[in-house]
């Protein structure tokens, strides 16, 4: 055991190393004496251009001031040299301390604005700034040095992909470009291993409360096909985007597989009308407890006792998770919450005014999705005064299956911890 353990020190020790990576090639290439250029005169050490002699350090305010200082036909090739450099140094955007700068390049005179996380998603005033007649746009922004946030470029009113920027994260409306602080430590688990996998099964499940059929696909762990065992069930709602965007198979495999968690069933339930169903519809609580959780059950080899089933959703999903937890405390024993919408309806009351119930809560929100986080605080004094079993993390984050997928170790690390030896006692 412990390799899950050597896994997280791994990636802070990466992220140190990351840090002195970036660090060390700026000043070093900052310092460089020698200046050598092609034919363009473009070179990928910027800090070597002539305007920039004498100086001993450099960052993108000198820059910006060395191109407007530059004459005309020297301009575009101390950008150039720039973004050679830049690109080389820390990607693009362009990371400089906590600041963060984007970069888009074009030959045609537009607007160019940002829309991401921590914009709102709103573009409105936040237009790129051209840099003196070159093809540079370029706006700053500042961030925690551990912030992961999406975006995208919005040029003549398209909303795009950074074209300089490879990193992307899949969302519910596709792919967005991903920005990452020198500090983020990228996820282990969402990576894909040679080592042994679990089944994804898919099917249906037909009800007879609300007469609906939905799809379901079952996660069954490594070993279950030749074993006899018993498992720990969790079951997911929006089912399919937490397989296809949330990565929820691959950070199940690794998981188990480096004993972090023990073997789990996990259970992705799509809804038939989302919006209704995870906004207190009681009847599709009562549906899902009273029909699907005996059909999983009858079906499969799991573990008798709420301690043994959980429950998880992200935004909508989350609240509802929540809700579940608290109307049905014998059927679900843990509950992992994440970015919950619980600004909508009662439910901060209904915990306010129920006694402790014996379950665990895992509730999660990104500062850069301000509603959620502020209402989700709200509950949080709730669970703390009250004195429920809760786990509560914050995230330098916006409103991202980037951030759930890269998270959702926590909530199932604290329902179902393994001992040091990486033996499950319960068996």
């Amino acid at each position: 055991m412990q390799l899950y353990t050597q896994q997280i020190r791994s990636k802070k020790i990466a992220a140190v190393f990351l840090t002195v990576l970036i660090v060390l090639p700026m000043y070093s290439c900052w310092m460089t004496p020698e200046f050598a250029t092609g034919p363009t005169g473009v070179t990928d050490d910027f800090s070597a251009h002539p305007m920039n002699a004498g100086r001993e350090t450099q960052n993108f305010s000198d820059f910006i001031t060395s191109v407007y200082q530059a004459p005309a036909d020297q301009q575009q090739n101390l950008v150039d040299s720039f973004m050679l450099w830049a690109d080389s140094a820390t990607g693009i955007p362009y990371i400089e301390d906590t600041s963060a700068i984007f970069l888009y390049q074009t030959n045609s005179n537009i607007e160019v604005a940002i829309a991401g996380d921590f914009t709102g998603w709103d573009p409105s005033d936040q237009n790129m700034s051209r840099l003196s007649a070159t093809n540079l746009y370029y706006k700053e922004y500042e961030f925690e040095v551990d912030a992961r946030l999406d975006y995208k470029i919005v040029a003549n009113g398209n909303w795009i992909l950074d074209p300089l920027n490879p990193n992307t994260c899949s969302g519910g409306y596709g792919p967005n470009s991903e920005l990452s602080m020198a500090s983020y430590i990228q996820p282990l688990e969402i990576q894909e291993y040679d080592f042994s996998h679990g089944h994804v099964s898919i099917t249906s499940f037909s009800d007879t409360t609300q007469g609906r059929t939905r799809p379901v696909k079952i996660y069954t762990p490594p070993g279950y096909a030749e074993g006899n065992q018993n498992y720990r069930t969790i079951y997911f709602h929006d089912g399919s985007e937490y397989l296809t965007l949330g990565s929820a198979d691959n950070v199940l495999d690794y998981l188990i597989v480096t004993h972090a968690i023990p073997p789990v069933i996990a259970i992705f339930v799509d809804p038939t009308n989302r919006n209704d169903e995870y906004s207190y519809d009681y009847e599709f609580m009562e549906m899902f407890v009273n029909e699907l959780v005996p059909w999983v059950d009858s079906a499969y080899r799991t573990m008798e006792g709420a301690e043994n089933r959980g429950v998880a959703g992200v935004s909508l999903g989350g609240l509802t998770s929540l809700l579940f937890t608290i109307q049905y405390p014998e059927v679900f024993g843990n509950c992992g919450a994440y970015s919950p919408a619980i600004w909508i309806g009662d439910i901060r009351t209904q915990y306010a005014e129920h006694s402790v119930l014996p379950v665990k809560i895992y509730m999660d929100a990104g500062t850069y999705e301000p509603s959620i986080f502020n209402s989700s605080l709200e509950l949080l004094e709730t669970l703390e005064v009250n004195a429920w079993e809760h786990k509560w993390e914050s995230w330098h984050e916006g409103h991202s299956w980037g951030a759930w997928r890269a998270h959702l170790d926590e909530s199932l690390t604290y329902f179902w911890p393994l001992h040091t030896s990486g033996i499950d006692e319960s068996y």
